[in-house]
């Protein structure tokens, strides 16, 4: 976690192992395949104790020279597509992908909160 300074505001606890693997197609378009794995603590805003969240992401992006390209690729199916430079930053991407994937307020199901932690709110 320590390598993804955005995701360690976001949890108290946990491990991600992510893999970026590389391909080309036919027309010479490029495109990342990311899978990130792992299960992280989150903080329950229903009662402010720990949340256990897995995280499972696959997938596809590819990665368009320019706004005409961008357009062809984000037509495409099994993926999504950005618009890079000479660099990209895989930090920062993986990064957007896990918190894209997480949940917009991290709760327990109603009446799971343990014993210690009491719901900050009633409803």
């Amino acid at each position: 976690m320590s390598e993804f300074p955005r995701l360690a505001h976001e949890f108290t606890q946990g491990a991600l192992f992510c893999r970026v693997s590389g391909r080309t197609d036919q027309r010479g378009g490029i495109a990342l395949q990311l899978m990130v794995q792992g299960e992280v603590e989150l903080t329950c805003q229903r009662c402010l104790g720990p949340l256990r969240h897995a995280v499972e992401i696959g997938r596809t992006v590819h990665l368009a020279r320019n706004e005409t390209e961008l357009e062809r690729l984000d037509a495409l199916p099994d993926g999504d597509a950005i618009l890079v430079g000479e660099k990209i930053d895989l930090v920062d991407l993986v990064e957007d992908e896990v918190l894209l994937s997480l949940p917009l307020a991290a709760m327990h199901a109603e009446g799971e909160c343990p014993a210690g932690g009491a719901p900050i709110f009633k409803e």
